[in-house]
């Protein structure tokens, strides 16, 4: 009787993870185009947050757009400056670190004869030349790299324009297909913008907090690692972390092991007041999502959608945990993506 009762359960589950390994493997394979699709979805929450902001403070519709345009346009410009920027400064500096570069690996001859490298293959020439074919085929291929930005703008631009009708048009299907679940849905999409404008301020915070230490220490393109760690700040947990590893060891190379011991304690220090006070102050839920889910998310959308699947995994996750609350088959992968379990005002 017991077996016979809990058939259908158990089918259900397997028939539910069968449907969602389906769908993954077509998400993979489609990942070069869904993926830029994504990010632009996620970048039109945030800048059609800001254009609802614009309407609401007594702006017209076209007033608020095109302000939202604008700012749009000018952290783009502000991105290629910085990019740009920082590239003909590194060229102009790269004379000196040759120079610096040469007379350490003079310095390192006994260790790499100790290993049993010869230290006349560690010139300059043979490293500018192991490197060249790897530059040549990153200038070769620097198109392939910017279409996909380029079609993320472009689809973010289309989807800004079409922002308010597009979102009249699913409340409509919604009302039409499931009427009862629509505060859901809208409790789902209200939950995904929270997040992301909190962890954009978030890492906002921490990125100038970043740039000012490394200014103040006198580590060179210190703008440029601030708005790294702002980037990187939204993969969760690690993020942060890879975004000091160049700026660390340009001040051991540059400065010396002190200041790069102090570009670590100060940009950590600056990421802990942005982490630990100001995202609890603005979210004190916070992700609603178990640790080691958000730190497996990692891997998991990495593996799905490549670079772009890094950066939002915090959110997918949230996205996929909400939209199983939605029905009754899959609440339990709900409650397995959520944080442990609270009775009695404990956890468990």
């Amino acid at each position: 009787m017991n077996t016979t009762q809990s058939f259908p359960k158990v089918s259900g589950v397997l028939i539910t993870l069968a449907a969602a390994t389906v769908l993954f493997a077509g998400i993979q394979a489609a990942s070069p185009i869904l993926g830029p699709f994504i990010l632009s979805v996620y970048l039109t929450l945030i800048f059609g947050t800001l254009l609802h902001w614009f309407e609401r403070k007594g702006l017209s519709t076209r007033t608020a757009l095109t302000l939202t345009l604008v700012i749009f346009f000018a952290i783009i410009g502000i991105f290629i400056v910085m990019i740009v920027g920082s590239f003909i400064q590194f060229l102009s500096d790269l004379p000196g670190y040759l120079v610096k570069l040469e007379s350490s690996l003079e310095h390192a001859s006994p260790f790499f004869i100790s290993v049993g490298i010869d230290p006349a293959s560690m010139t300059i020439q043979n490293i500018l030349q192991s490197f060249s074919a790897e530059i040549h085929v990153f200038f070769t291929n620097l198109w392939e790299m910017a279409s996909p930005l380029l079609l993320i703008v472009l689809t973010t631009l289309f989807l800004l324009f079409e922002a308010r009708g597009f979102s009249q048009k699913l409340q409509i299907i919604i009302r039409e297909h499931r009427p009862g679940d629509l505060n859901k849905f809208i409790a789902l999409a209200q939950k995904n913008i929270d997040y992301l404008v909190i962890r954009t301020e978030v890492n906002l915070a921490s990125g100038i907090g970043t740039g000012v230490v490394l200014s103040l220490l006198g580590v060179k393109y210190a703008i440029f690692w601030g708005f790294l760690a702002f980037l990187l700040g939204f993969i969760p947990n690690i993020g942060f972390w890879i975004a000091i590893i160049p700026p660390t060891l340009l001040a051991w190379f540059d400065l010396g092991p002190v200041q790069a011991i102090l570009v670590i304690i100060g940009s950590g220090l600056s990421d802990f007041l942005a982490e630990y006070i100001l995202y609890t102050h603005l979210a004190a839920v916070g992700l609603d999502l178990s640790t080691a889910v958000v730190f497996i998310s990692l891997f998991f959308w990495g593996w799905i959608l490549g670079g772009i699947g890094f950066l939002l995994a915090a959110p997918l996750t949230l996205c996929v945990q909400m939209f199983c609350e939605l029905f009754e088959e899959t609440r339990w992968i709900r409650f397995l993506l959520g944080p442990p379990h609270e009775e009695n005002g404990k956890k468990e």
